[in-house]
């Protein structure tokens, strides 16, 4: 059974990949959950990402590596990897659910709204009244 070495540190192609995949995937969640924590002008990143890493239960300096070094890194911790998956879909369904509320309030306006239920009379008008 020989096993063949695709590189230096004795990884399979296979491995490495999902190395990648996960670093990127933890990397794009960071982006879009510092994104949301970012409170405005007088905000700053570090401020943003101490609360993030607060929120999360992971340290802030691995968020910075992660943010501003993940080319020197070569995977991602399981655990962070798992916390920031899972704040990432949380903020998904929560935009989602104000997405379909806010679809459903605007339905509602339109069946309630009289202006889109009757056209306009073809009698109102600037002439109709006899100026």
């Amino acid at each position: 059974m020989k096993r063949t070495i695709v590189s230096k540190s004795d990884k399979s192609i296979s491995e490495g990949s999902m190395s990648t995949q996960a670093l990127n995937d933890a990397k794009t969640w960071l982006e879009v959950l510092h994104d949301a924590e970012f409170r405005g002008r007088k905000d700053t990143d570090g401020a943003a990402r101490y609360r993030l890493a607060k929120r999360l239960g992971v340290k802030e300096n691995y968020l910075f590596r992660l943010q501003y070094r993940a080319a020197e890194m070569r995977d991602v911790a399981g655990e962070v990897y798992r916390r920031l998956g899972l704040a990432y879909e949380e903020i998904c369904e929560r935009n989602e659910k104000a997405a379909d509320a806010y679809r459903a309030e605007r339905l509602d306006l339109r069946k309630t709204n009289a202006v889109d239920q009757k056209p306009a009379s073809a009698g109102l008008g600037k002439g109709a009244l006899g100026d």
